[in-house]
């Protein structure tokens, strides 16, 4: 689904829908619409961030230590 049919959907909800249940099926429908999408929760992409930091440090820390080894090992 792209955001152009999604954003149809919406509007053929906004003007054949009004009321209490507006909010209900707006939801509904963007719900649905993201989930086709294939896209993250904001918990989910935080999570996923902060495992990369951690990677992003265990590369560098063991580039310096296998940098230090080469060097150890020329002399």
């Amino acid at each position: 689904m792209t955001l152009d049919e999604l954003a149809g959907q919406l509007k053929a909800l906004l003007a054949g829908n009004p009321g209490e249940d507006l909010q209900k099926n707006l939801r509904a429908t963007l719900s649905a619409g993201l989930a086709r999408m294939d896209v993250v929760t904001r918990q989910e992409f935080e999570i996923q961030r902060e495992m990369l930091a951690a990677l992003r440090t265990q590369i560098d820390e063991l580039t310096a230590k296998i940098d230090a080894l080469e060097k150890a090992r020329e002399k």
